[in-house]
């Protein structure tokens, strides 16, 4: 089945369907924008599990039909197929394994800090954020800083991939546990930087950020009743 223009199955709340929008809009991407509404169960229904059987968003779907998950490997396929250049993930392989980490760091390391409040917070009735949540949230932002010490960007000088996967998870976690400035000043410059350099960052990414910080604390006033 192809269409006119590539298709990315979103919510807003979300990180990694918003790095998906973000990097769609720094290339020149025209996508087809289709929300999930997570509120109605719609990840769960036998048309989003056919498109991926993890049921999470985002989805890609190319103007061929051919479907991708998992927000990494979309964004560094839209880039190789669809930029005009190579600077956001580039072929040089040095500079590529470099990116690669970052996204694994943020997959792995990041993007577990949301995972562990949304466990502990959304659905596992705790009131306050766990210790365990700031401790993970906390060397989460340590390494960042450390990255954010050999050049402007979390790979050297060059904005790419990894920059903007970081940011959409670490707006979201700044509005939980902010990343103090005396403490991580280089991730308060690198915010700063990114804020400018972001297309429509306070309609999408602040936004969609806010959306998951008071569902998040809705869920802990909830539980501390």
């Amino acid at each position: 089945m192809s269409s006119s223009k590539p298709t990315l199955y979103y919510a807003l709340f979300s990180p990694p369907a918003r790095a998906c929008i973000l990097i769609a809009k720094l290339i020149g991407l025209d996508l087809d924008l289709k929300p999930v509404d997570f509120a109605k169960k719609e990840h769960l229904s036998e048309e989003f599990i056919k498109l991926n059987p993890q049921h999470q968003i985002p989805v890609f779907v190319d103007t061929d039909g051919e479907v991708y998950v998992d927000s990494h490997a979309i964004v560094c396929f839209i880039v190789a197929k669809y930029a005009q250049n190579d600077n956001l993930y580039p072929k040089d392989l040095k500079r590529r394994a470099h990116i690669d980490h970052r996204m694994h760091y943020e997959t792995g390391v990041l993007f577990q800090v949301i995972k562990d409040i949304v466990a502990r917070n959304i659905y596992g009735g705790e009131g306050e954020f766990n210790q365990r949540s700031l401790t993970l949230c906390h060397n989460a932002y340590a390494d960042l800083e450390h990255f954010l010490e050999n050049g402007v960007f979390v790979v050297g000088n060059e904005l790419s991939v990894a920059d903007v996967s970081i940011h959409t998870s670490l707006v979201t976690l700044d509005l939980l546990i902010p990343v103090e400035r005396e403490k991580y000043p280089q991730i308060r410059a690198w915010l700063e930087r990114m804020e400018k350099l972001l297309p429509e960052n306070e309609e999408i990414n602040l936004q969609g950020a806010r959306a998951l910080q008071t569902r998040i604390q809705n869920c802990m006033a909830e539980n501390r009743k």
